[in-house]
């Protein structure tokens, strides 16, 4: 029973928290290397669809990319945005989320990581360029794509292109919906702004070059944009 109930208690950390390091909290981290609570955590990744990662005395709770439980949902992603932003707009967000991983962590060196920090310009810049040129698909060509990568292409090239890159007075514009994406990010633990740059945080780093990374949907959407599909 004890090493059910420290099972629990590591997992209810995790949770609230996202993760722990041996320096800051070492019995619980001494608690999570025991043999058996270890097995009973096992339990926790098969019920709840995630996984435990350890790496340099710090260990994360990752969701796989199908939990609907302890992964963000739609409407926890809607939250983030202006009150009459449309569907639309939201998988938009979806879309920068994921490009905004695949131009940091697509090197091809041992080490994926491209870049420290990535400017919002440049982002910006490239967005427009590669939605511009998938515009010009026929339509099949964007249904084919959709249908393969279960995204909702045309609708989010058709939002950023109607935006404005930056305005005074208006709220629903480039820079401040890569604002809200990034703002998701920094509630995660995940990257954050400073001067106008994206930065990762090392949690990013971890769960990118250790699981993400070697996921099949994340490996799919990444070959996807490498090709130029998405």
């Amino acid at each position: 029973m004890e090493t059910f109930h420290s099972a629990v208690e590591i997992f209810k950390v995790l949770v609230s928290q996202g993760e722990f390091n041996r320096k800051e909290n070492p019995e619980l981290f001494s608690r999570y290397l025991d043999t058996e609570v270890h097995e009973a955590l096992s339990f926790f990744e098969q019920q709840f669809n995630c996984k435990f990662l350890y790496f340099d005395d710090t260990v994360y709770l990752v969701p796989e990319i199908d939990s609907s439980i302890l992964g963000m949902e739609y409407s926890d992603f809607r939250s983030y945005f202006l009150s009459n932003a449309t569907r639309r707009e939201v998988y938009l967000g979806f879309y920068i989320m994921m490009f905004i991983f695949y131009e940091f962590y697509s090197g091809k060196n041992r080490d994926p990581k491209k870049m420290d920090f990535l400017q919002i310009s440049t982002l910006i810049d490239h967005l427009d360029e590669r939605f511009e040129r998938l515009s010009n698909l026929s339509e099949e060509e964007m249904e084919g794509r959709e249908e393969n990568y279960r995204l909702n292409l045309s609708s989010s090239i058709e939002v950023w292109k109607s935006m404005l890159v930056d305005h005074e007075s208006k709220r629903a514009t480039k820079y401040n919906l890569i604002r809200i994406v990034c703002r998701i990010l920094e509630d995660q633990k995940l990257a954050y702004i400073v001067e106008d740059q994206i930065r990762p945080c090392p949690r990013l780093d971890v769960l990118m070059r250790q699981h993400y990374l070697h996921a099949d949907r994340v490996a799919l959407i990444n070959k996807a944009f490498e090709k130029g599909e998405l």
